[in-house]
């Protein structure tokens, strides 16, 4: 039955500014079989007197004695999961919320796909003051692994649901600098033998905020890295796939046709970015970068031309 899944809601914490509304949203679950594990990452920000104010026996807390740090995040993500005792897991930003059907609604898409190994939440984003700003896409109810590799997406880690047991038996959430990619390559891992299901309404409120490590430029280059890195895994992943899949072979046509110009768009808009907020100061530092990050002269020259519209 339904009602007999059990979830665990990590939140691997370091800010407090949000907290509290996010662990509210999980506490207003009309599902009520889970459990909230929050890991404080030795934050300087006084998180013991937020969590204290809750005395739900499903609130777990527990406090690294070193930081992990937003380079290494993914090893709190993986600390959050050794603490997990449910059936599946969520990871979700200590800033993020989830609507109050969030679990209910995967709880019903479980229970009509049991066998996968990933669920997916359709998601919206929030801004500082907590309102909406836009509704991500809807995605089918069931796609395929190359499906989900190839569609080119807005997504964060927060909207997946993992099997416990599969993540953990894959190793855990992968890791990549900053998380930059992990959320994605996890997801494409667990999703490899069975694909993955989406609820159609949404569960996960992503905040689009400036103090995320989506918006920290100064790890640039160690983002851009895990890009490059997240197209050689793509490719090489279908490269040895066996499919037989009239519909898979033809994603994985488009995905090795595809994978590298997306990448590389993906690489370009961040470098397009990081200049306009400092034209002549990165335009030069990427004119003497460029070509470790095996970007050429013309995709250079293009960004700059982009980002130089944006400071006249």
């Amino acid at each position: 039955m339904a009602k007999d899944i059990k979830f665990s809601v990590t939140i691997p914490a370091y800010k407090d500014r949000y907290l509290k509304e996010t662990i509210d949203s999980v506490l207003a679950q009309t599902y009520q079989n889970y459990e909230i594990v929050i890991v404080n990452d030795a934050s300087p920000y006084d998180l013991d007197s937020i969590v204290m104010q809750y005395h739900d026996p499903r609130i777990h807390y527990f406090k690294n004695e070193k930081n992990c740090g937003a380079k290494n995040v993914v090893d709190n993500w993986n600390i959050c999961l050794s603490h997990a005792m449910g059936e599946f897991v969520m990871c979700i930003g200590d800033d993020d919320n989830l609507t109050p059907r969030c679990l209910q609604d995967f709880a019903d898409l479980i229970e009509k796909y049991p066998n996968l190994d990933l669920y997916h939440a359709r998601s919206e984003i929030i801004d500082d003051g907590s309102n909406f700003v836009r509704l991500l896409e809807k995605r089918p109810e069931w796609e395929s692994v190359y499906s989900l590799i190839y569609n080119p997406r807005n997504s964060h880690l927060g909207e997946f649901l993992f099997k416990v047991q599969t993540l953990r038996k894959n190793g855990g959430f992968y890791k990549l600098p900053y998380g930059w990619q992990s959320d994605d390559i996890s997801a494409f891992i667990a999703a490899t033998s069975f694909g993955m299901a989406n609820t159609q309404d949404v569960g996960f409120q992503y905040r689009g905020n400036g103090l995320s490590i989506s918006h920290d430029l100064t790890c640039i280059e160690d983002k851009i890295e895990a890009v490059r890195f997240s197209i050689k895994w793509r490719l090489d992943f279908v490269n040895q796939s066996n499919s037989k899949n009239e519909n898979d072979l033809r994603l994985i046509k488009l995905i090795k046709r595809f994978a590298l110009k997306q990448g590389n768009q993906e690489i370009d808009d961040m470098i397009e970015f990081d200049i306009r907020k400092q034209f002549w100061s990165r335009s030069w530092f990427w004119a003497i970068h460029r070509g470790k990050h095996g970007i050429s002269f013309k995709r250079y020259l293009l960004c700059v031309l982009k980002s130089f519209k944006y400071s006249i």
